[in-house]
């Protein structure tokens, strides 16, 4: 590791036990925390004192906190590095970057300290990295979470890993998942908005094969709600499959910019966070300006 680094470690994650194991054998300083509103203050504190390269140790929802973090400060124009030992459920930005996923192979792409700058989409007044949506994404993100709430459910998740999302997505359609209905004189409903920086989210969903981080645009699925269990089941094997657009009852488009409303406030989901809460969404690309030590 180089000097003016700064490894922040999510007790959360889902491989934080192996990474700290490792930390801890090879005597590598790092610092845990989870508090986003924490995260603030020490990364302020650390810019202060000269550190140029932040190393997160966690999933994508650690890497969209500490960038949600960076993004409020005052001083969020001056560079600084990102790195990534990606230890979280899906590793979504780390898989598509290349990022290797064993620990001691992602410390050595650290240090060949290859910098590759990408893009942010922002929501309304926060930002996501990877991908993310409002409707089925973010009741699939909710359910999840649910499973943090006991004991058992923790074990149950640690089991599944990523295979929770396709999981929970089959619930969904199996029990009738109702969707989202538009803020618009025919009231169409959806199964969700998809908005896409990069190919696929949740490791297994690739709704956006064209998507790239670095292009200034972002890609956008309008999924109505199909009539019947099978066509839900056709849009998530289509979905896994980076077939989505196979489907006629998928809309798309590439922009730099979309505004929506709908009817009932909800979150919209990003990198696998619950994002931010509302009936009406601005959003748009932020080009080239999260420069990723890749």
């Amino acid at each position: 590791m180089q000097d003016k680094s700064f490894i922040i470690l999510n007790p959360e994650a889902y491989r934080f036990k192996k990474v700290k194991k490792h930390f801890d054998k090879n005597n590598i300083k790092y610092y845990v925390s989870y508090e986003k509103d924490y995260l603030i203050e020490i990364v302020t504190k650390k810019i202060n004192e000269g550190i140029e390269r932040f190393v997160l140790c966690g999933g994508d929802g650690t890497i969209n906190r500490f960038i949600n973090s960076v993004m409020k400060l005052p001083d969020k124009n001056k560079t600084i590095f990102i790195g990534i030992i990606p230890c979280g459920r899906a590793n979504d930005l780390a898989r598509y970057m290349n990022i290797p996923l064993e620990v001691e192979n992602a410390l050595k792409t650290l240090d060949k300290n290859e910098v590759k700058t990408i893009d942010l989409i922002k929501v309304n007044n926060s930002y996501l990295v990877t991908g993310g949506g409002i409707g089925l994404p973010t009741e699939i993100v909710k359910d999840s979470n649910r499973f943090s709430y006991f004991p058992l459910g923790k074990i149950i998740k640690k089991i599944l890993g990523d295979l929770i999302y396709p999981l929970i997505t089959l619930k969904k359609f199996i029990l009738g998942y109702e969707g989202i209905e538009l803020a618009s004189k025919d009231g169409k409903k959806l199964l969700g908005i998809y908005i896409l920086n990069q190919p696929f989210i949740g490791k297994r969903f690739n709704l956006a094969p064209e998507a790239k981080n670095d292009d200034g645009i972002f890609e956008t699925k309008i999924v109505k709600n199909p009539p019947s269990l099978i066509n839900n089941l056709v849009t998530m094997s289509k979905g896994m499959s980076g077939k989505l657009s196979e489907l006629e009852w998928v809309k798309e488009k590439s922009s730099k910019g979309l505004s929506f409303s709908i009817n009932k406030s909800s979150h919209f989901m990003g990198d696998g966070e619950l994002l931010v809460k509302g009936d009406t969404f601005k959003i748009e690309i932020v080009p080239k300006v999260i420069p990723l030590i890749c």
